[in-house]
């Protein structure tokens, strides 16, 4: 199965593997992401379905629900090999010489 994902997705899916995304069922719609350094909470219900569709992430049935029975998403054993790529092939695009074979062509403005 081809797994085409887009920069945000990649991102909600670190954050699942950093427990910020969980669950609140007294909400209508339910996920949220805690993003570092903000207030508050991010609406993540919408974006999440693309990831639950490739069964990505699941509620992570070993975590106790707390008081008001939100329960974090954690990554499956294909959404933490999926991340383990995606961090690969960053980590190969920064490691690649600026000038080399493989760098994109220079682009020259107007000249004024």
């Amino acid at each position: 199965m081809q797994i085409s994902l887009d920069e945000d997705q990649v991102a909600l899916l670190a954050a699942v593997a950093q427990r910020r995304v969980h669950s609140d069922p007294r909400f209508t719609k339910p996920d949220f992401e805690r993003e570092p350094g903000q207030p508050g909470h991010r609406r993540a219900t919408q974006r999440l379905q693309p990831l639950k569709a490739y069964r990505l992430v699941e509620l992570d049935p070993d975590a106790e629900p707390d008081q008001w029975g939100v329960r974090f998403y954690r990554l499956t054993a294909l959404g933490e090999r999926v991340l383990a790529q995606v961090r690969e092939q960053e980590q190969s695009e920064r490691d690649r010489p600026a000038d080399g074979p493989d760098a994109p062509p220079a682009v020259a403005g107007p000249d004024r």
